[in-house]
């Protein structure tokens, strides 16, 4: 079993659900070559925002599908996979960098995963 180092940030599973004929996520994606895949900006009251995603986040898996190692293409294939829903693992990269210390592969495998759900606001 993977012991977690104390005080270590779980990494966040985040649902982004498209509501009421909404046509974006509302984030960009940014791609850093060696580094891996990031959240850009986030807008505010978007899918992206209410599901948890935080710009600079890290992302390690879209959609139950690791995208270590991915170009980025493929990773927008992933997300565009179902047009109104995605899941992403994503962590802070300071999160990233600690788990990294410790050679801690970041999956969905690990006992600490938080999930978030969808922040809905009543208005």
């Amino acid at each position: 079993m993977v012991k977690i180092p104390s005080g270590a940030v779980p990494p966040r599973l985040c649902v982004i659900e498209k509501l009421n004929g909404e046509t974006e996520y509302g984030y960009n994606l940014h791609a850093e070559k060696g580094r891996g895949q990031f959240v850009g900006i986030v807008d505010a009251n978007s899918p992206a925002e209410r599901g948890g995603l935080i710009t600079g986040d890290r992302i390690f898996a879209v959609n139950g599908h690791s995208i270590i190692g991915e170009n980025h293409k493929k990773v927008v294939e992933r997300i565009k996979a179902n047009p109104n829903r995605c899941e992403m693992l994503v962590i802070s990269e300071e999160g990233a960098k600690l788990y990294q210390e410790h050679n801690i592969p970041i999956t969905l495998d690990l006992p600490n995963v938080e999930r978030v759900s969808q922040k809905v606001s009543s208005g």
